[in-house]
């Protein structure tokens, strides 16, 4: 069954590491490599069997019949909705075990260059590193740190989209302490940085600082669940006076699990109250019920559904709302046609809320609310097994209480990736 969908837990990149990084009063890259030897070097130094390196290059084709995720109204703003583009992406995975320590690794750059619209062509790259470390029988944690630079969405641009590229950094680290058979106890901290790379959307930079702490019980037939109590302090930095409140203060209780409940069937999940408090406007705050539920099961040796469903808050990427509330559900499939071929499906559900009073007024534009749905199929064959060639098609539409940001959209591609 392994072999019907790559583990998707992920192999986090490692990479060059930017200049600074987000923790409260900056920590230089030269501190994190520090930490990076730590992982690296003070461990023994002989790689056994199932230990991978592994490079890889790939290179996709795309089509898309509407790029700029224009309404109905606006397709005078381009003289062709439509484009192609390519993404070239290479990169590199490492998972090494040395004795009871594992450091999982990975680097890759990817270069998207379009046909049509080449202003928005642009370099991306995914930098990650995480440490699981062991110490005895009783303590065990991680650390780690990842970095990743895309092009923001083109669907949440009012009018003509502009090539905005968004950098993403998170740094982490916890610990755990069993202190009995079934129960154990954690404590957790990370930075979460996002920062725009033009002017006109650099008030939607972001910074957060979060600290955890987590009660946990394992049960006989080898469930968990955890208590958690968890605060995160927040800023957008560049947001101008205008705006009022520019930090923000998030609490969450939560209930969280992982469920063995058959053989063929596992869940995941996490319920919880959250409160979001703003220093001085609490017309901007929020409180209420979040959490995702998702689950994996295995009809067969070759097959595999999936589901999952939530209800979270985000930070928005509105300049007229403070946060939004995001609530959906996707399904996916996945078949083991032979040992060569897969066929994937996957489909998705979201309603956007965006709330929270900014104290700015735009004449004319209102908080959104707005439905996306979508829809995918692709075909994975492997000739060899060092090499993968994929097709696929994807569909779409956004209904929203704004008509300007209604859309329809379709998409095909093709990619080829070799693993060496």
């Amino acid at each position: 069954m392994r072999g019907l969908l790559q583990d998707t837990a992920t192999l986090l990149p490692f990479g060059r590491l930017p200049a600074r990084l987000p923790w409260r009063g900056g920590v230089s890259r030269q501190a994190f490599a520090l930490l990076a030897s730590a992982a690296l070097f003070s461990l023994p130094a002989h790689a056994k069997e199932g230990d991978t390196f592994q490079p890889f290059i790939s290179y996709t084709r795309y089509y898309d019949s509407n790029l700029y995720r224009l309404a109905a109204s606006e397709k005078n703003l381009v003289p062709q909705l439509s484009d192609q583009y390519g993404v070239l992406s290479a990169g590199l995975n490492i998972d090494w075990q040395p004795g009871r320590q594992r450091v999982i690794a990975s680097a890759s750059k990817n270069l998207v260059r379009f046909s049509r619209y080449s202003h928005l062509d642009y370099d991306g790259s995914d930098y990650q590193l995480k440490w699981n470390w062991q110490l005895g029988n009783r303590w065990s944690g991680q650390v780690g740190a990842t970095e990743s630079t895309t092009q923001s969405s083109l669907s949440d641009q009012l009018g003509l989209p502009v090539n905005n590229t968004v950098t993403r950094e998170n740094r982490f680290a916890n610990a755990d302490w069993q202190f009995h058979p079934r129960w154990h106890v954690g404590l957790g901290a990370a930075a979460v940085t996002s920062t725009n790379s033009t002017a006109l959307r650099a008030p939607l930079d972001y910074e957060d600082t979060s600290v955890s702490a987590t009660l946990g019980y394992t049960t006989p037939k080898g469930s968990k669940l955890r208590g958690q109590l968890r605060q995160v302090d927040g800023e957008y930095p560049n947001r101008p006076m205008v705006f009022l409140d520019r930090f923000y203060t998030q609490t969450e209780y939560n209930l969280l699990g992982d469920w063995n409940l058959t053989g063929k069937l596992t869940a995941r999940g996490r319920i919880g109250y959250t409160q979001r408090e703003n220093d001085t406007q609490s017309q901007r705050d929020f409180s209420g019920v979040t959490g995702r539920l998702s689950a994996d099961y295995f009809p067969t040796g070759k097959t595999m559904l999936t589901w999952a469903a939530y209800r979270e808050i985000a930070n928005s990427d509105d300049l007229n709302a403070s946060y939004q509330l995001n609530t959906g559900t996707s399904l996916g499939a996945a078949w083991l046609i032979t040992s060569k071929i897969t066929l994937r499906a996957n489909g998705s559900f979201e309603n956007r809320n965006f709330e929270g009073d900014t104290g700015v007024v735009i004449p004319g534009l209102v908080q959104r609310d707005e439905d996306t749905l979508s829809g995918s199929l692709s075909l994975s064959y492997a000739p060899v097994r060092m090499a993968t060639i994929d097709v696929g098609l994807q569909a779409g539409r956004r209904d929203s209480n704004m008509a300007v940001n209604d859309y329809t959209f379709r998409s095909v591609f093709v990619s080829v990736r070799a693993d060496f």
